[in-house]
């Protein structure tokens, strides 16, 4: 079974709520490892065939806390026939809405990654709806 991670950075949960959905529709095809971005290295990404990265949009379009020294560390990184989505929450009322999600897909791109999906963003509360949504999603990530 091919194994897939799910990174995230969540200052209030949200981020989270997506990663878990996203778990538990990718947990039939795939071995599942889910990690809060504080506590892993880019290094360890690379023993994955599917990588999904999850950042909420902070300031003025800036990633997560938690993820921006992992950001920087990626350019060590050779994604080269990693499988690459991203997902995150916003706001968009904001000018920068989900930027963080772009400049995830923008950094995989530039390492090489193959990225499988249209980024995953989504606008307001996590809800029931917007669980169902990023199953809906993630049921297309092969």
């Amino acid at each position: 079974m091919e194994k897939a991670i799910i990174v995230y950075g969540s200052n209030t949960g949200n981020t989270e709520t997506l990663a878990g959905a996203l778990a538990e529709e990718l947990q039939s095809r795939f071995e599942v490892n889910v990690q809060n971005v504080a506590d892993i290295t880019p290094d360890d990404i690379m023993a994955y065939d599917l990588i999904l990265l999850g950042s909420s949009t902070w300031d003025d379009g800036e990633l997560q806390e938690d993820f921006q020294d992992f950001y920087e560390e990626m350019d060590r990184l050779d994604l080269s026939g990693k499988k690459v989505a991203v997902f995150g929450p916003g706001d968009s009322s904001w000018e920068d809405y989900c930027r963080a999600v772009d400049l995830l897909e923008e950094k995989s791109r530039e390492l090489k990654a193959d990225i499988i999906a249209p980024g995953f963003k989504w606008d307001g509360d996590i809800d029931e709806e917007a669980i169902a949504e990023i199953k809906k999603w993630a049921s297309k990530l092969h």
